[in-house]
């Protein structure tokens, strides 16, 4: 599932277009780096804190801290938020 993700840490944000993988107990981004390799980060479900499904501007966001950054999906694309919902809300 691919959609648009803003990492926030301190003072800065980036905003990356990701691959979004489950697995057991991770989130896996795959950021694609065109023809170098791809980045990947992979969060543990368990250290994912202070999920927050809401609305901006219309459209439907899903946020969460994740250590010391603020990670922010938006939908692109048909069913990512729910998709989302389904494995972090449950």
């Amino acid at each position: 599932m691919n959609t648009y993700v803003k990492v926030q840490h301190d003072e800065t944000q980036e905003h990356f277009h990701v691959s979004l993988h489950f697995s057991e107990d991770q989130l896996k981004l795959v950021r694609s780096r065109g023809f170098k390799r791809p980045i990947i980060q992979n969060l543990q479900l368990a250290e994912i804190k202070h999920l927050l499904i809401n609305d901006l501007l219309g459209c439907p966001v899903v946020s969460f801290f994740y250590r010391d950054r603020r990670y922010t999906f938006y939908q692109f694309g048909p069913a990512v938020i729910e998709y989302l919902k389904e494995h972090l809300a449950a």
